[in-house]
């Protein structure tokens, strides 16, 4: 009993979005049927399990409570006229399971209607009473023949394979988008680096130039005194070689020439002129 109480539960969730919009406005207890799809003159089963606190007891003593087979777009309200097309097929039991848990069970034989999906009610006559909290409903699918229980067998799972495409495809277009503004970033950070790449570039061509221009200044910066040093050892030299030519030009002539008499007196002079005189 348990382990189908919990079954229940998990094809309550499951089913969650078929149900009709007032039960999902209103909120409400779910009862799972055996099967989908039924022909006309089939019996249907559904158990549904409900919280009924102690305050509300009470409520049980209002039934009996009747099942409803209702129209899709239709839906039973407490205390307002039933809507037109609904047919009761059947009697809900209700017994207690445990704590404030209550097990509901409906049994009808599936009523000859136009094939379409239903939703299936519970509620007292006059409808004052269709939930302990919150209403409580079924939905069923009634068909005319087996093969159209098997083609909407078939449309129910391409639906489904469709709506999980649908999400990887939602998932695959969002990690598109995550890989696309990552590559654009990328792109970015591609184009900034180029460009600094090429400015640095730049800056290294101009600092090699400077440092082309430096060393050619400084070579002649250098060669300057080293020039000046060459021009002034060569004066020296020349100023060398002509002092030595003047002194070997003086000491030759000391060598030739005859030496020279100052005379002193005046006898001396006169004797030297007669000495002169007598050689010529």
């Amino acid at each position: 009993m348990r382990v189908k109480r919990w079954l229940v539960v998990g094809t309550v969730i499951g089913a969650t979005f078929a149900l009709p919009v007032g039960a999902m406005a209103d909120g409400g207890a779910y009862i799972d049927m055996d099967r989908t799809h039924y022909l006309p003159g089939e019996t249907a089963i559904g158990v549904g399990y409900v919280a009924i606190p102690e305050p509300r007891r009470g409520l049980l003593g209002r039934g009996p409570f009747y099942v409803y087979v209702v129209p899709q777009r239709e839906w039973i309200q407490e205390r307002r006229p039933l809507p037109d097309g609904v047919i009761r097929v059947g009697t809900a039991t209700i017994e207690h399971d445990s704590g404030t848990t209550f097990e509901i069970r409906v049994s009808f034989t599936v009523p000859d209607v136009r094939g379409d999906y239903y939703n299936v009610q519970i509620c007292n006559d006059p409808c004052t009473i269709a939930g302990f909290r919150e209403p409580l409903s079924a939905w069923m699918s009634i068909v005319q023949t087996p093969r159209e229980a098997q083609l909407l067998n078939e449309r129910d799972e391409l639906e489904r394979r469709n709506w999980t495409l649908r999400r990887q495809l939602r998932k695959a277009n969002g990690v598109n988008e995550e890989l696309t503004a990552g590559f654009a970033l990328s792109r970015d950070s591609l184009i900034k680096a180029s460009a600094e790449v090429g400015r640095l570039e730049r800056e290294l061509e101009a600092a090699l130039a400077r440092g082309e221009a430096s060393a050619a200044a400084a070579v002649e910066g250098a060669g300057r005194p080293l020039a000046d040093a060459w021009a002034l050892f060569g004066l020296g030299i020349a100023l060398i070689v002509a002092l030595g030519s003047i002194g070997v030009a003086i000491a030759f002539a000391r060598r030739h020439l005859p030496g020279l008499v100052v005379p002193d007196t005046l006898e001396e002079l006169e004797e030297l002129e007669a000495a002169e005189a007598t050689k010529r």
